[in-house]
């Protein structure tokens, strides 16, 4: 039975004009996720990542520090399908939709990028609307298609390796989230709103065989509560 190590990317530029790129604390946590698996132990037989600059960029932190530590030279395999979730392209399509269903919900709309309660409530109900709808929007994917490709991806990796493999995945909350549904069958929203406690670079654990996905270990983080208080961890 394979063992799937997901590591969540570190803080990416939550509110900057490109969301997709590590902050430096994102990199310290990175840094500091690497030192952890080395002290831990942890040998892997293959990495993979998403092609997002923030999961790639994590990996590199990742790797640079195994390779440096324990001459463990791990290439790094990229495959879209552990891409992140559509979540812009579900703020486009559902934030204005829902202002236009609700007016009560407009001074959220302006606030949303300026207040976090604003934007997580319409979040909330964005994804919520985005899960149950039977048809995808246009221009955006929906559930069924990317609980599809994450499946995909999953099944890829394993059948790339021996069956007792330990693989090192960097990849996103909702990636990891619809990993967490396809293990333990959770409703899409209860596993969505699970992702949202993911910490950054937090440690979950899946094996993988004949009978499926098996839920092993779920958002660990104690590198960043061991250090400096807690104050590294972060959700974004």
């Amino acid at each position: 039975m394979s063992e799937l190590v997901f590591i969540r990317h570190g803080q990416a530029s939550f509110g900057q004009g490109d969301y997709d790129i590590l902050s430096e604390l994102g990199k310290e946590q990175a840094l500091l996720a690497a030192q952890h698996l080395v002290h831990t132990g942890f040998t892997f037989d293959r990495a993979y990542s998403g092609t997002l600059n923030r999961q790639v960029d994590t990996a590199a932190i990742v790797l640079e520090y195994l390779q440096d530590s324990t001459d463990a030279a791990l290439t790094l395999t990229r495959i879209e399908g552990l891409n992140e979730y559509p979540f812009e392209s579900i703020i486009r399509h559902y934030f204005p939709l829902l202002a236009e269903e609700d007016r009560s919900l407009c001074p959220h709309v302006e606030n949303a990028y300026t207040d976090k309660r604003s934007f997580q409530l319409l979040f909330d109900l964005s994804v919520n609307r985005w899960l149950a709808g039977k048809e995808d929007p246009e221009g955006v994917e929906g559930w069924n298609r990317f609980v599809g490709r994450v499946e995909a991806s999953i099944r890829q990796i394993a059948a790339e390796n021996d069956k007792q493999s330990r693989i090192l995945i960097f990849s996103s909350g909702g990636v990891i989230s619809a990993a967490l549904h396809l293990a333990t069958g959770m409703t899409p929203y209860a596993s969505m709103r699970t992702g949202w406690g993911l910490v950054n670079t937090s440690i979950t654990k899946f094996r993988f065989g004949s009978a499926g996905l098996i839920l092993h270990t779920f958002n660990s983080y104690p590198h960043l509560e061991n250090h400096r208080a807690g104050e590294l961890i972060t959700y974004r």
